[in-house]
C-alpha cells in the first residue's frame, strides 16, 4: 500500500469518526493530494467549523471553491449546517453550482429503432440464392423497377394451375419443375419464387397468406402473395405474383396495412397488372382476401381470431397484438456510444437485411461508414452540431435520420 493510499484511508477514517483535531493535523499532507479541492478541503472546512475556528473554516471552504469543488452532497448536509448561517451563503451556493463543469458530450436528438417483432424474411439458403440468381431476368434501375421486373417475370413463367410442390422445395425447385417437367402451380408457388427472387436481388421480401371473411368454412377462401420493402418509397408494398399486379391509390403502390385499412373503410383501390388496371369486379374479388393476414413470422386479426381455414385447424404464425408490430421501418437507425482512440464515437445499427453501410452528412461534408465497422468518430470542435445519418443499401441511401449533439470546449 502506497503512502498516498494510507493517507487517504487515515483521513477518511478521521472524517467518519468526526475526529476534527487529528484531521486538521494532516492538512499540509492532504493539500498535496490530487483530491484536496474535491474532498479534503471541504472536509477540513467542516472540521474547523465544528471546532469554532471560523476564519480557518472559511479559508478551507474558499480554497475548495477556488479549486472547483461543486459536490456538497458528498458530505450529507454537514457543509450546509456549518456555513448556512454565513451572510453570504447564497453567493457561496451560487459559486458551488457554477463550478459544475459542462458535460463533454450531450446528445440532444438521435435516431432510434421503434420496438417491433424481429424481422423474418421469406428466403432460401445462401447457396440456393447463388443458384437462383443466374435464373433471374436482367435487373437494373431502382429497387421498385427491379421489383416490378421480377413480378412480371414470375407471372409469365407458367400458366396458373392448382398444383403444389412440397413444403421443403424452394424457388429453384419450382423453376426446375416448370422447365424440366412442364408442371404448373398456384399462388403459393408464385409467391415462393417471387419472394425468394426479390431477396436474392437484395430487396427484402416476405410471403403473405391472405384470408377472406368466414374463412373457416367453404373453399377458395385464401390467397398467397408477397410483400417487399421498397427502398425508393421507404415502405412495404404488396406484390401479387399470380396476377402480376400491385395495388394503388392514384400513383402510389400500397402496403399491406393500407390495404387492410381500405378494406375496413370500404375504399377500393386499383389492382394494376402488366397490361393495365384489372376490371372493377375482378379487383373487388381479390380485395376481399385482405380480411385476415399472416406475413412471414406473424399473424394478426381483429378479435375474435379463428385458427381454422376451410374446415381444418391450421397452425398460425406468432399472433401479433397490432399489425404495426410486424412492420418495421427499415430506414430507422439505432445508435450507441463507442470509444475510438479515447474519444467518443457513435455506432450505428439497422434492421435492413441488406445494409452495406451508413451515410453521414455533417458540416457540409459527406462521410461513408462501412457496415463491417459502423462507427463514426464524433468531431472534436466545441459547440452544437447537427448531422444526419442514412442507411445505405445497394439501391442507394434511405431516409436520413437526425443526429444533434453538443460538445463542450
Amino acid at each position: 500500500m502506497t503512502d498516498g493510499v494510507q493517507l487517504r484511508i487515515q483521513a477518511e477514517d478521521l472524517m467518519r469518526a468526526e475526529d476534527d483535531e487529528n484531521l486538521l493535523t494532516l492538512v499540509a499532507r492532504l493539500r498535496a493530494d490530487e483530491h484536496w479541492a474535491r474532498m479534503w478541503a471541504p472536509g477540513c472546512a467542516i472540521a474547523a467549523a465544528r471546532l469554532g475556528r471560523t476564519a480557518e473554516a472559511r479559508d478551507f471552504l474558499l480554497e475548495a471553491l477556488d479549486g472547483g469543488f461543486f459536490q456538497p452532497e458528498l458530505f450529507e448536509g454537514e457543509l450546509e449546517r456549518a456555513f448556512e448561517a454565513e451572510p453570504d451563503w447564497p453567493q457561496l451556493q451560487a459559486k458551488l453550482a457554477a463550478n459544475l463543469p459542462p458535460a463533454p458530450l450531450e446528445l440532444v436528438v438521435w435516431p432510434s429503432l421503434t420496438p417491433k417483432l424481429p424481422l423474418e424474411l421469406f428466403r432460401t439458403t445462401p447457396d440456393r440464392e447463388e443458384q437462383l440468381r443466374p435464373l433471374l431476368p436482367e435487373l437494373s434501375g431502382s429497387s421498385w423497377h427491379r421489383a416490378v421486373t421480377l413480378l412480371h417475370w414470375v407471372t409469365k413463367r407458367w400458366e396458373h394451375a392448382n398444383d403444389h410442390v412440397g413444403d421443403e422445395e424452394d424457388a429453384v425447385d419450382v423453376l426446375r419443375h416448370v422447365d424440366d417437367d412442364g408442371m404448373r402451380f398456384a399462388c403459393v408457388e408464385y409467391s415462393t419464387v417471387l419472394s425468394h427472387a426479390l431477396n436474392a436481388a437484395g430487396i427484402p421480401a416476405r410471403r403473405l397468406s391472405l384470408r377472406q371473411r368466414d374463412h373457416h368454412a367453404g373453399w377458395g377462401k385464401g390467397h398467397v402473395v408477397s410483400e417487399a420493402w421498397i427502398d425508393d418509397f421507404g415502405q412495404w408494398v404488396v406484390l401479387d405474383g399470380q396476377n402480376g399486379a400491385y395495388w394503388m391509390f392514384g400513383s402510389a403502390p400500397l402496403s399491406t396495412l393500407e390495404l387492410q385499412t381500405a378494406l375496413a373503410e370500404g375504399r377500393q383501390p386499383t389492382l394494376l397488372a402488366a397490361d393495365g388496371p384489372m376490371k372493377p369486379a375482378t379487383t373487388a374479388w381479390w380485395f376481399t382476401y385482405f380480411h385476415q393476414i399472416s406475413t412471414t413470422g406473424a399473424t394478426w386479426a381483429k378479435p375474435p381470431f379463428i385458427p381454422h381455414f376451410q374446415h381444418q385447424l391450421r397452425p398460425s404464425q406468432l399472433l401479433a397484438g397490432s399489425p404495426q408490430d410486424a412492420y418495421p421501418d427499415l430506414a430507422e437507425i439505432g445508435i450507441s456510444i463507442d470509444v475510438r482512440d479515447g474519444a467518443p464515437a457513435t455506432r450505428f445499427t439497422s434492421r435492413h437485411p441488406f445494409t452495406n453501410g451508413y451515410a453521414v452528412q455533417h458540416d457540409g461534408k459527406s462521410h461513408v461508414v462501412d457496415a463491417a465497422d459502423p462507427v463514426w468518430p464524433l468531431p472534436t470542435s466545441g459547440g452544437s452540431h447537427a448531422a444526419t445519418v442514412a442507411v445505405r443499401t445497394p439501391s442507394g441511401e434511405l431516409t436520413p435520420q437526425p443526429l444533434v449533439f453538443r460538445i463542450s470546449g
